[in-house]
């Protein structure tokens, strides 16, 4: 047992006594000698061999415990400053999990290994960087079912930059926000398809790109729900990869195609744009309440919109819908009163009146006026009337991701 239990059964003992009469009695200059003693001995500095923790054995049904009444918690071998954890050293849980790294004030801070016991066996859990118990930083974790992540943390979720290799062979890399993939990330297939682009709530939404191996074709346009909507689905010119997809024969005797006159559809350009504008529009709201903020503005415009909230907020966290409304109004951005609402209850998936408008909630709001403001302009641009206009695809999805497919 530490020497801090112990000095706390010899503190107890030592305490002065409530005589009938309320009075205390006067303690020994040599009782003061030996409390001071013991307290030096029970503060913890430095290396130490082992601390153990106990806990009393339950009663048994009868009422009686049998053997020793103290069962062993948990240990700690390492470094201490000023009675608290810090430094190198390994806990042992009363679960069997195990934790072997520095410690600061009594928490997990710094590098370290958590292993995490299973069938009596130790498993290696995480190996990474922790801030206050929690994993912060780099570091690779290690599922139950096989699947490793090596990324970023934050708040014991993966956030930022990271790779997951999954058990059946598939390898996604990108971002990652709140534990799930959000943001820009491809994702590669054991059988060599490969998807590059956008990300929502762990699903594919907005504009990506995907290559089929199999049939050396690639769809690049927008996605809703992991499921490709409009876009543009092409051949890949690879003479390699198409002569060894094998052709089926249906029939033994020679086929000629008749003439038949070539149909072709009218703007297709137009009917493209337009189906993608369509599905951007029945989107826009889902997207406004998924996509993290740090992926709608970059950091120079977050700490802009960051500096004109607290203005119109006047230091506080929140600003009424008034507020919200002649802070936008500032920003050339009108709307009245009641579509704004509208939008904030979109935002924060409620259908109650909402008051308290915080920092998050004006940026997905302004970030929605913003793109409907562009839209209208859009419409209205004249020469955008009378001109066919060239889908918005980005082509580099093709170039970028058909090489790394090929490979």
């Amino acid at each position: 047992v530490s020497t801090q239990s112990t000095w706390g059964i010899l503190k107890t003992q030592m305490e002065p006594l409530e005589s009938p009469d309320k009075t205390k009695k006067s303690i020994a200059p040599e009782d003061h000698l030996l409390w001071k003693t013991n307290d030096i001995k029970a503060q913890k500095n430095g290396s130490h061999r082992t601390i153990y923790w106990v806990k009393k054995k339950v009663k048994e049904e009868d009422g009686t415990i049998k053997g020793e009444k103290w069962r062993q918690s948990h240990k700690y071998i390492g470094e201490w400053k000023d009675n608290s954890k810090a430094g190198y050293g390994i806990q042992l849980y009363p679960n069997g999990d195990k934790y072997e790294g520095t410690w600061e004030g009594n928490m997990r801070n710094g590098n370290g290994t958590y292993w995490s016991s299973l069938k009596g066996k130790l498993r290696r859990e995480y190996t990474g960087e922790w801030r206050n118990d929690k994993k912060e930083g780099k570091g690779a974790f290690f599922y139950k079912n096989g699947d490793r992540y090596d990324g970023f943390w934050f708040n014991d979720l993966p956030q930022g930059e990271g790779r997951m290799i999954y058990l059946n062979g598939d390898i996604y890399e990108g971002q990652w926000h709140q534990g799930k993939r959000n943001g820009y990330g491809a994702l590669t297939k054991r059988n060599g398809d490969h998807y590059e682009g956008q990300w929502v709530n762990d699903k594919r939404e907005g504009q990506g790109s995907y290559y089929y191996r199999e049939k050396a074709k690639m769809f690049v346009g927008e996605w809703v729900n992991d499921t490709p909507k409009a876009g543009v689905y092409t051949q890949v010119e690879d003479e390699e990869l198409l002569a060894k997809i094998p052709k089926k024969k249906y029939f033994t005797d020679p086929y000629f195609q008749p003439d038949l006159p070539i149909l072709y559809l009218a703007n297709p350009s137009g009917v493209l744009e337009d189906a993608m504008e369509r599905v951007k529009k029945a989107r826009a709201s889902y997207r406004a309440q998924h996509i993290p903020i740090e992926a709608m503005f970059t950091e120079n415009e977050l700490i802009d919109l960051e500096k004109a909230f607290h203005e119109a907020s006047q230091g506080n966290k929140t600003v009424d819908d008034l507020c919200l409304k002649s802070l936008l109004e500032g920003m050339e951005i009108y709307t009245s009163v009641q579509d704004m609402r509208k939008l904030v209850k979109t935002c924060l998936k409620t259908e109650e009146e909402v008051k308290d408008i915080n920092f998050e909630t004006f940026v997905r709001v302004f970030a929605l006026l913003l793109e409907e403001n562009m839209n209208k302009l859009s419409v209205e641009e004249p020469a955008k009337m009378a001109t066919p206009v060239k889908p918005e695809v980005d082509t580099h999805f093709v170039k970028k991701t058909l090489p790394q497919a090929k490979k």
